[in-house]
């Protein structure tokens, strides 16, 4: 368990299933800009590679918000 800020276009699906509860909506309203920073590596790890592609594609897309 634990807390993150998140792309909201990452997270609204699961928001909306209740998979996820949104928490400190009244002090966290404020766009920020996104940043993904990792280890120079040969490989990534899996779910790190996942979220990066996913960021680029929305990116590329228009769809991160």
């Amino acid at each position: 368990m634990g807390l993150c800020q998140m792309p909201m276009s990452l997270l609204r699906p699961h928001l909306e299933s209740g998979a996820l509860v949104s928490v400190l909506d009244d002090i966290s309203s404020d766009f920020i800009d996104v940043h993904a920073v990792w280890p120079k590596v040969a490989h990534l790890r899996p779910k790190v590679r996942h979220v990066v592609d996913t960021l680029v594609e929305l990116a590329a897309q228009g769809e991160l918000d």
